[in-house]
C-alpha cells in the first residue's frame, strides 16, 4: 500500500505524449496523484513500441514515465468521446496537455472555454515557445530549444561545432519540472482563491531561467563565456574529470581549498592544481581506488548507466528498485520505489472503470457514428 503524500486526492488528467508531460505527470503521481492518460484508441505515443522493451513487451521509456497511472482511449475528435472526456473533467483537479498552441480550441476544448466551464480546474499547457510570441507555432524539439535558450551555446565544442547533449535538458527541466512546480503552485494558490489556472509553459523559456546567472553574466561582462572554458565547465583543473588506470572516469571538483587540502592530504603530498599534474596523477590507480581515497575531496565515480543501478548508495535510499528488466529509478519523494515498481497501462485499460466513476456510460462510445 502507498504511503500517504502531498497529492493524494488530486486527480491530473493527462493528454500529453513523449517526454516532457509524461515525465510532468510522472512527478505528480509519485507525489500521490492519481494520472489518467486520455490516448488515442491508435496508440499514438510512439514510446509504447520503441525498443528497448521490459518483460510485458512494452518499451521501457513508456512503462518507466507511467507506472501506476491509468489509460482512457478516446478519439476527442468524435463527439461523445469529448462528452466523455468532458465527464472526466468534472471531478479532474488537473488539465495537462502538451499540442501546440491552437489544437485543442480546434479539439473543441479550447483551455479559455474550459476555464468557463471548470473554473476549479488547473490547465498546464506545456509547449517549446509558448502560447503566444512569433515562434508559438514552430516544431521543435529538445535540441532545439536548448539551442534558442542559449544553453546549448555553453556546451563543450569539438572542431568547433558543440556536441548534442546527452540529458534531454530542456524536456526535462525546461518542461517537466517547471510544469510541475507551476501545476503544485497553482492547487496551493486555488486553496486561497477556490480558482484553478491556465498555465503556460514553455520549454524554451523555462530552460532560460535555468541559465539565469550565466545570462546575468555575459550581460555584465559584456562577452560570452567560453565553450570548456570556464570555471565551472573544464578551465578550472579542479573541476573537471580525469581518466584513470583501468580507463574509467573520475570527477574532481575540489575547488575551496579544504577540499583542495583534503586532496593533498590524501595523496600524502603537495600538489600544484595544473592538468597535467592531475591527469599524470589519476592514470597511476583506478578510479575506485580514488573514490576510496578522495571522498572527503569532493571526487566521485562517473558511473556508467549500467553501474547506476547497483551502487549502494541508490539502492540502500530506494532511489532504484527492482531487477532485471524491471529496475527502475524511483521518483524522489517518500515512496516513490512502491511508485515506481507499479504497471504501466495498457493502452485503455481503465476506459470503463474511470468513466463509470464520473457518471458517463462507456457503453455510449461503442454506438455506430458515434
Amino acid at each position: 500500500m502507498e504511503p500517504n503524500r502531498p497529492l493524494d486526492g488530486i486527480c491530473v488528467v493527462d493528454l500529453s505524449r513523449l517526454l516532457p508531460g509524461p515525465m510532468c505527470s510522472w512527478y505528480l503521481r509519485g507525489l500521490g496523484a492519481r494520472v489518467v492518460r486520455v490516448e488515442s484508441p491508435d496508440g499514438a505515443d510512439f514510446l509504447r513500441v520503441t525498443p528497448p522493451f521490459d518483460e510485458s513487451g512494452t518499451g521501457v521509456w513508456f512503462s518507466t514515465l507511467h507506472a501506476g497511472k491509468e489509460s482512457v482511449a478516446l478519439n476527442l475528435k468524435k463527439p461523445v468521446d469529448r462528452e466523455a472526456f468532458l465527464a472526466l473533467l468534472e471531478e479532474a483537479d488537473v488539465l495537462l496537455e502538451s499540442f501546440r498552441p491552437g489544437v485543442m480550441a480546434r479539439l473543441g476544448l479550447d483551455p479559455v472555454d474550459l476555464q468557463a466551464r471548470f473554473p476549479s480546474l488547473v490547465i498546464c499547457s506545456i509547449t517549446g515557445f509558448g502560447q503566444d510570441g512569433p515562434l508559438r507555432d514552430r516544431p521543435g524539439h529538445d535540441l532545439g530549444f536548448q539551442a534558442l535558450s542559449g544553453a546549448l551555446s555553453m556546451g563543450t565544442r569539438r572542431d568547433g561545432v558543440v556536441d548534442v547533449p546527452g540529458v534531454q535538458v530542456a524536456d526535462v527541466g525546461g518542461g517537466a519540472l517547471t510544469a510541475a512546480l507551476r501545476i503544485v503552485a497553482a492547487l496551493m494558490q486555488r486553496t486561497k482563491t477556490g480558482r484553478g489556472d491556465w498555465l503556460d509553459v514553455s520549454m524554451t523559456e523555462g530552460t532560460l531561467a535555468m541559465i539565469a546567472p550565466h545570462v546575468a553574466s555575459a550581460s555584465a561582462s559584456g562577452a560570452d563565456p567560453r565553450p570548456g572554458g570556464e570555471i565551472l565547465t573544464g578551465a578550472s583543473p579542479q573541476y573537471r574529470v580525469y581518466p584513470c588506470r583501468d580507463g574509467k572516469m573520475l570527477s574532481v571538483a575540489p575547488l575551496e581549498p579544504k577540499f583542495w587540502a583534503a586532496l593533498q592530504g590524501a595523496i600524502g603530498r603537495e600538489l600544484e592544481p595544473d592538468h597535467a599534474v592531475l591527469s599524470e596523477l589519476f592514470l597511476t590507480a583506478a578510479r575506485d581506488e580514488w573514490v576510496d581515497r578522495l571522498g572527503e575531496a569532493c571526487c566521485e565515480p562517473v558511473l556508467e548507466l549500467s553501474e547506476v543501478a547497483t551502487h549502494p548508495h541508490f539502492v540502500q535510499r530506494g532511489a532504484v528498485s527492482g531487477a532485471g528488466l524491471q529496475k527502475r529509478v524511483s521518483q524522489p519523494f517518500d515512496g516513490g520505489a512502491e511508485t515506481a515498481q507499479l504497471p504501466s497501462p495498457q493502452l485503455g485499460e481503465h476506459t470503463i472503470e474511470a468513466l463509470e466513476k464520473v457518471g458517463f456510460d462507456p457503453k455510449r462510445l461503442e454506438e455506430p457514428n458515434r
